[in-house]
């Protein structure tokens, strides 16, 4: 018993049917991912609040800035001028000299461009042609 042949109009009629089914697939899939990446960047948040520290100093002296603040900084601008350091006194409990601590200070300094160097290099064809790069 072997099936009845299919005639051609049969055969375009099913392949039609499976490229519907496909492409359907294919367009949902890439709606589903567009609206899923959709939700996800919406409940992101631009910016995290960082706490910051004070630094301490070594010889026992603390500095005089607030021991945390939370910031938030989206950008960081460079610091082009150098800046002078103040120098805080801290009184200490025996009648010893006194304690200075200085900030630390840090200077921006732009990266230096490297001049750039080419050499000229040149070929000779057997035909003596000469072609230089």
């Amino acid at each position: 018993m072997t099936p009845t042949p299919r005639t051609p109009q049969q055969r375009d009629r099913r392949f039609s049917r499976i490229r519907r089914l496909t492409q359907g697939l294919l367009l949902g899939s890439g709606v589903l991912s567009g609206l899923l990446v959709t939700y996800i960047a919406s409940g992101a948040k631009p910016y995290t609040a960082v706490p910051v520290t004070a630094p301490s100093s070594s010889n026992g002296a603390t500095a005089t800035t607030p021991a945390t603040t939370p910031t938030t900084s989206p950008t960081r601008t460079p610091n082009t001028t150098p800046t002078t350091p103040t120098t805080p006194t801290t009184p200490t409990t025996s009648s010893g000299p006194t304690k200075t601590v200085a900030p630390p200070t840090t200077v921006y300094t732009p990266p230096t461009t490297a001049p750039v160097t080419t050499t000229t290099v040149c070929h000779t064809s057997p035909s003596g042609t000469v072609t230089c790069h």
